[in-house]
């Protein structure tokens, strides 16, 4: 079988799992499944081999990621129900005062888009943005617009997160340098799109319904409200520094297991729920809300499993050296391949999320061959998975018409300012590249 079929084959799988998704409305998990066979089967696997291979794939993927995907929405869902958002918000606002008010709420935005989902922290915030634009005169085409990026960038970028959390797994990346990293590529993307939003001349006046709204006041403390954000973060990152540190084994062992990925998370949730106060013994807490980040991360773990499948079937055929020979024969730099895949699956179909997991899944059985590294690979699907969202995706939906924008609006300002954050983001991460400082 010549790489000219293979190429050829791996080509058509995508085409149709990307034409499958966006235009005839399959479920992505649905999607991947049959795609994956397929891709099995017309690259000359046995049908038994493409099935060991598939759950094999999916077992080992879900193994490393599926637990903390559903701690991480169970955690999203408690600070959004405690309200830890809104304290985190109504904070921002009073430290960068009214004139710089959208910049605190990029902030705001980009902290709360680590745990929870931004078309989430829209929802229930909305009410808040729309009474500061009245206060400052601004528009909602940009205070609107930021609320969305902010979350957005950091949800493309920083685990837990469910995409960034798959791309990490997919690469073998360890969750301390996708964090970091994540970060500081985030910061960027949002400043540029941030003053992008500062400098845009569409006006659009709030929704009446959110100006006549009250917004309940949390009680929380500042400490309250960003512990459950930082808690998981440190503990990982404490515990990837003290992985080579020579001392004694006991104490190291129980730091190592605190900063167990599972076990920050899961600390992270327990410490949420006391910020129920005495509600969390309650059904509604300790059932109703977790039942909710259940049922949320329920698809994103499937279709990770499935993401592993594919990326097992395409390490364990010809078909990543085939895509890798070919790619070396055009003059295009390897770690433009996983921006451009991530981009490509983020504008058609709609989820940043898919856009940066299946990037990571195609690369990451090409790597060697490529010669770029996991981390490499890891920043250009989180910065591609960015690109341009549009007509095609909740996410912009939710923002544009809660911001009472209509289409055109949307897409100049929701579509102009992912597209900016995604392209920055990227440039920056092409030059950290070339300098082989990643």
């Amino acid at each position: 079988m010549n790489n000219i079929y293979i190429l050829a084959i791996f080509v058509i799988a995508i085409a149709i799992m990307i034409l499958m998704i966006s235009k005839w409305n399959v479920h992505p998990a649905i999607t991947l499944l049959l795609v994956v066979i397929a891709l099995g089967l017309s690259i000359g696997l046995s049908g038994e081999q493409t099935m060991t291979l598939l759950t094999k794939g999916f077992g080992d993927t879900i193994g490393k990621v599926g637990l903390l995907f559903f701690l991480g929405c169970v955690l999203g869902k408690l600070l959004e129900r405690t309200g830890a958002a809104i304290k985190i918000t109504n904070f921002m606002y009073k430290v960068f005062g009214k004139k710089r008010a959208i910049w605190a709420i990029a902030v705001a935005s980009a902290i709360l888009g680590i745990p929870i989902l931004a078309d989430t922290i829209v929802i229930v915030l909305m009410p808040i943005i729309s009474n500061l634009a009245i206060q400052t005169g601004a528009s909602m085409a940009q205070y609107g617009t930021v609320l969305y990026l902010g979350a957005y960038v950091t949800a493309s970028a920083v685990p837990p997160t469910p995409g960034p959390l798959a791309a990490a797994a997919f690469l073998n990346l360890d969750l301390s340098q996708a964090i970091i990293w994540g970060i500081i590529i985030s910061i960027p993307g949002i400043f540029a799109g941030t003053l992008y939003c500062k400098y845009l001349k569409i006006d659009v006046l709030p929704k009446e319904e959110f100006l006549s709204k009250n917004v309940e006041v949390s009680k929380l403390s500042l400490f309250q409200s960003m512990a459950p954000i930082i808690l998981p973060i440190l503990l990982i990152m404490i515990s990837s520094f003290f992985r080579n540190v020579d001392m004694n084994s006991t104490i190291k062992e129980f730091i190592m297991t605190l900063g167990n990925p599972i076990v920050a998370m899961l600390i992270a949730v327990a410490y949420s729920l006391t910020l129920t106060g005495t509600k969390w013994k309650s059904k509604e807490v300790l059932n109703d809300w977790v039942e909710t980040g259940l049922r949320l991360s329920a698809m994103p773990i499937i279709v990770t499993g499935l993401g592993g499948s594919l990326a097992l079937i395409i390490k364990d055929t010809k078909v990543a050296e085939s895509i890798a020979n070919s790619i070396s024969q055009i003059s295009i730099p390897p770690i433009l391949i996983p921006f451009i895949i991530a981009a490509l699956v983020n504008t058609i179909t709609g989820s940043n999320t898919l856009g940066v997991l299946t990037g990571a899944a195609i690369i990451q059985p090409m790597l060697n061959n490529l010669d770029i590294s996991p981390l490499a690979a890891y920043l250009a699907c989180a910065t591609g998975a960015q690109i341009f969202k549009h007509s095609n995706s909740s996410g912009f939906w939710v923002t544009v018409s809660l911001s009472n924008m209509d289409l055109a609006q949307g897409l100049k300002s929701v579509g102009g300012a992912t597209a900016i954050s995604g392209l920055v983001s990227g440039f920056i991460v092409v030059i950290l590249e070339i300098s082989n400082l990643i």
